[in-house]
């Protein structure tokens, strides 16, 4: 929904949203979700988890995947899910091919040289923040496990980049770094652990440059989250969660986000 429509809807409601709200627009895309039910992306999380417990905390890219194909077919029976929902066109593509089962890596390396190395949608770092809890103490395995956890589906440098700064953010906190004196976060010192471990995903020192403006952005409005046909690239999404680790209002930075 565009910021266009966003303010014709819920304008005059924005600044008092509820988990409830009293009317929600019945779309096509809204109306395939009960009121209040969770989307794809912690689906997926999920299955992250149920990986990760099943193999004895190893990531293993073929288990994923296999309980990725199970979840697109049936959901999760136990809330009634009859399908997985709101599945990108990105994963459906590695999804769907043959191999998956076989090497999701090289599948999904296979579609991303087929679309001409140019597909960075969100779908990997919108399911990662798990990956930052399982084995926490240690930045090195937590970015070892976000990037082969996101070349199961997306393969892009881009996407890679986005998991593991999301998931070392959340580590570095879970290890109480960069704390002050009064027992708050320093979040550019976070910011700064992020980029040092994602930028190794990257090449050149202008996809640097591009990763660390997504990083740092200070106004939401200049991450563009409405922009046409762009809406999915994973840097929006990244940015955006690196954008409210900035601020100080909780429901009011949801709202914001919301809002655009």
């Amino acid at each position: 929904m565009s910021t266009r429509s966003l303010a014709v809807h819920y304008g005059k409601k924005a600044k008092k949203l509820e988990y409830r709200h009293k009317k929600i627009v019945d779309d096509f895309h809204r109306s395939r979700w009960r009121e209040g039910d969770w989307t794809d992306d912690s689906d997926q999380m999920i299955l992250i988890m149920r990986s990760l417990v099943d193999c004895g905390g190893k990531v293993d890219p073929v288990d994923f995947a296999k309980k990725f194909k199970t979840w697109i077919k049936s959901g999760f029976s136990e809330v009634g899910d009859l399908s997985g929902l709101g599945i990108g066109l990105t994963t459906m593509n590695v999804t769907s091919r043959p191999d998956f089962l076989i090497d999701p890596h090289e599948v999904a390396r296979y579609v991303w040289d087929e679309q001409d190395r140019n597909i960075a949608s969100n779908g990997a770092v919108m399911r990662t923040s798990i990956v930052g809890i399982h084995m926490f103490w240690s930045l090195d395995d937590v970015t070892k496990n976000a990037r082969d956890f996101a070349k199961t589906t997306h393969h892009d440098p881009r996407c890679q980049a986005s998991t593991v700064a999301v998931s070392v953010a959340i580590a570095t906190m879970l290890q109480g770094k960069h704390m002050d004196k009064h027992g708050k976060f320093i979040v550019k010192d976070i910011i700064q652990d992020a980029y040092e471990y994602a930028s190794t995903c990257l090449e050149t020192d202008t996809e640097k440059k591009d990763l660390m403006f997504y990083l740092t952005c200070d106004d939401i409005e200049d991450l563009k989250l409405d922009e046409a046909k762009k809406i999915g690239y994973i840097y929006k999404s990244m940015g955006t969660g690196f954008w409210a680790l900035k601020q100080d209002d909780f429901r009011k930075t949801i709202t914001k986000i919301v809002m655009q």
